[in-house]
């Protein structure tokens, strides 16, 4: 993504007959890549045409000349289309002064469409956070979701390493093991889901426009097992009116451990000049390790990641426009980032390796279009894939049943199918809503084989699990005075689950359908422009499976969350100063946990009721100068606090993995020296005491630890330059005690915190 300064003023190759106003702004939006926002109801005017290289501006004061409406920069690739003064409504629209399009900021205003609609963030009713990326070439931009969980309130990560890794907002922790109960937070890349139980795929972050995070339940709009909320990465889309690329390449050292390099590059080619529009984005890097084995090599968790994406669009001057997407990624690592000494200790006794491999897939297809004054979206959406962990299992071999048991090889394939069509209001209308038909499949396929030194047990373990759910639902905002919205959100579903388990020569099998309905509704008042407060009631459930523990059912059944929150945006000074603030209760019924079975094995029951209560907030304030300055904090308190059985328990039990509280802080500057521009930035974060468990003989505390990174950037003629140091202090603490699931039993088990890191990089625009 181009810088924003660059963004502004960039020329595209612009083709825009005369027509109607509503499909030739969604032309528009296709040929730069700028979002819009509306006021009002775009009225049924004939624009003038647009034919040439220009600026988005250029453009768009040519079509909006002599209609009622005009449009006015809210971001670096956004714009809010409002109604013209009436004197001025047969006039010309004036250019935009330069001295204002130099002033502005990227932080002005940020068009989201997590809630399937183009909003503007600062009016939406609910707890959004988004994370946007800057220069390309910043080398504290995330990369990963643990990355971004740096910056997001309410947002954590559970440090497991690449493919491992378990996402949880505002304290709905159920579990740090990697089960097969479905994630309460639901993954979304793009329009499509593409997790269901499997852990955060630890898809790399290049050439993305933003992360978007609904933070509380979401079922109306996403279904079942949104129980926390919604992550949700968007990616640049092909700009069919430019031909641009980047080129990153970079290093990394690693103290106490070794070296890495990276490379990413992008290329985004116009095809027919005013129809379609191909974008290539392809990606290598290569972590260095920092732990090693006590009798042997250094740095053996080497983790190494492939990738890329393609994207093709088409469009037309009648509004319409098709996606088509394609994304593909392999990663391996080389063994397991955890210790068993001290987590000062960066050693390990490894009697032998315990490699990962990870492929992630995904293929998908988004058509909308106009529909009378209505808009409807089509997205079909296929994710796969495939994770192979081998884990050193001589440690329970007895529990395990296989005299001399070495390895367990452990294969999972997981596929996500996502359709939906839906139809929305007409931009700018009063009253805005969504409504539509979803259908999701998820299957799962798990294996376990248990080799020793002589043989080799290929079935011990297996699990085929398929689930569907057919949906109807709809959202929508209506103003019940000048400032005063109500929002209403419903979704009718019904869910199956076909669920066949097999261990050791236990086999079981579940079907179960179920039909519900998970409602939310808010109120939101609008005190001033840039001011407002809301509050939010929110559901959400996931359906139940397989729990061998259980004798008289054979199976868990599903969970719920209900929520109230109460928050607001404002923004003071001249929008030099933004906050954001939030308090929330939930009350979460018959959580779903996966537990380690005495063997190692993971399965899952129910583990009682719990609450949580909390409150966040968060901070930007550019005082001039060149200076950025931001801070958030999380305060929540998630505690278990009835048993499975439903008998209170004597006092409040601690959710797992998610801390109490939580802070962070970053400082920018940006600055001219010896004729060149350099940002230098300071970013300080702070994480909890936490625990891993709340089973018996796991309940082991962590966290309690501060990061601090430091950097610069600057541009010499073409090229950006960064350089950045990651946990400055070399602070040394667990991040996530658990590692090998069949030793944690019978050891201590830390995940350190990766060493200071020094990275350095080059980027190139064109």
């Amino acid at each position: 993504m181009p810088p924003p300064a660059q963004a502004r003023d960039e020329r595209f190759a612009i083709s825009l007959p005369a027509g109607n106003l509503a499909d030739i702004l969604e032309a528009l939006s296709a040929q730069t890549g700028v979002s819009f926002v509306y006021d009002v109801r775009l009225p049924t005017a004939r624009t003038r045409a647009a034919r040439g290289h220009m600026t988005a501006r250029d453009a768009l004061d040519r079509i909006l000349q002599g209609t009622p409406v005009h449009a006015v920069r809210i971001g670096p690739r956004a714009f809010r289309i409002a109604a013209r003064p009436r004197s001025a409504a047969r006039r010309p629209a004036p250019p935009a002064a330069p001295e204002l399009q130099a002033t502005a900021t990227a932080d002005e205003e940020i068009v989201v469409t997590a809630r399937k609609l183009p909003e503007a963030l600062s009016s939406i009713a609910g707890a959004i956070a988004v994370y946007v990326p800057r220069d390309p070439a910043r080398q504290d931009r995330a990369t990963r979701a643990g990355d971004v969980a740096r910056a997001i309130e309410g947002l954590n990560v559970a440090n497991g390493g690449l493919g491992r890794e378990r996402s949880f907002i505002r304290g709905l922790a159920d579990s740090p093991f990697n089960g097969f109960s479905q994630s309460t937070v639901s993954v979304q890349v793009d329009e499509g889901r593409v997790t269901y139980d499997a852990a955060e795929p630890g898809l790399y972050l290049t050439d993305i426009a933003r992360v978007e995070v609904l933070k509380g339940p979401q079922g109306p709009l996403y279904g079942t097992g949104a129980l926390g909320g919604v992550y949700r990465i968007v990616t640049n889309r092909p700009v069919i009116g430019s031909t641009s690329g980047t080129a990153t390449m970079g290093g990394q050292m690693v103290g106490s451990g070794g070296l890495g390099a990276n490379a990413e590059a992008m290329l985004n080619l116009p095809l027919v000049s005013d129809l379609a529009a191909l974008r290539l984005v392809g990606y290598a890097r290569s972590d260095a390790g920092w732990v090693d084995d006590a009798d042997g090599p250094s740095d053996v968790n080497r983790t190494r990641i492939a990738g890329g994406r393609a994207a093709l669009r088409l469009a037309s001057a009648t509004g319409w426009t098709t996606d088509l997407i394609g994304a593909y990624q392999v990663s391996h690592t080389a063994d397991s980032q955890y210790v068993d000494r001290d987590y000062e200790d960066l050693t390990r006794n490894i009697s032998q390796r315990e490699p990962r491999r990870g492929v992630f897939g995904l293929g998908q297809a988004i058509v909308s279009g106009p529909i009378g004054a209505l808009r409807l979206t089509a997205v079909t959406s296929h994710a796969w894939q495939d994770q192979h962990d081998v884990f050193d299992a001589s440690a329970a071999a007895t529990q395990l049943g296989v005299p001399g048991a070495l390895r367990y090889r452990d294969g999972r394939a997981y596929r996500v199918f996502d359709q939906e069509v839906r139809l929305t209001s007409a931009p700018g209308s009063a009253f805005a809503w969504t409504a539509g038909v979803s259908y999701i499949s998820a299957v799962t396929r798990a294996t376990g084989a248990i080799e020793t030194a002589t043989i080799t047990v290929p079935d011990y373990f297996a699990l085929h699990r398929r689930v569907t759910e057919t949906s109807l639902f709809a959202d929508g905002a209506y103003p019940l005075a000048p400032r005063l919205k109500l929002a209403i959100g419903m979704r009718l579903f019904r869910a199956t689950t076909e669920d066949e388990r097999q261990e050791e020569l236990d086999a079981r099998k579940v079907n179960h359908a179920v039909i519900g309905f998970t409602p939310s509704t808010s109120l939101s008042y609008q005190l001033a422009d840039d001011r407002l407060f809301y509050v939010r009631l929110g559901t959400a459930y996931r359906p139940g499976g397989i729990d061998p523990s259980n004798s008289r059912t054979g199976r868990y059944v599903g969970d719920s969350v209900r929520s109230i929150e109460a928050g607001g945006r404002a923004s003071f000074d001249g929008g030099r100063l933004d906050l954001t603030f939030a308090g929330f209760h939930a009350v979460w019924h018959n959580i779903q946990s996966d537990y380690l079975e005495p063997a190692g094995l993971v399965a899952t029951h129910n583990a009682g009721d719990a609450t949580i209560f909390g409150v966040e907030g968060s901070a930007t304030w550019r005082p001039g100068g060149g200076w950025q300055l931001r801070g958030g904090f999380t305060i929540q308190r998630p505690r278990l606090t009835n048993a499975a059985d439903g008998t209170r328990l004597p006092k409040d039990r601690r959710l797992p993995v998610v801390p109490d509280l939580a802070g962070d802080f970053a400082i920018a500057r940006t600055v001219r020296l010896f004729g060149h521009e350099i940002t230098p930035y300071a970013a300080f974060n702070y994480v909890g005491a936490s625990r891993l468990s709340f089973d018996d003989g796991l309940d082991r505390g962590m966290g309690d630890y501060a990061l601090a990174r430091a950097g610069a950037t600057t541009t010499v003629g073409p090229f950006t330059l960064a350089l950045d140091v990651d946990n400055l202090l070399d602070a040394r603490a667990d991040s996530f005690a658990y590692g090998n699931p069949f030793s944690i039993h019978s050891e201590h088990q830390y995940t350190p915190l990766r060493p200071r890191t020094f990275s350095l990089s080059v980027s190139r625009s064109f």
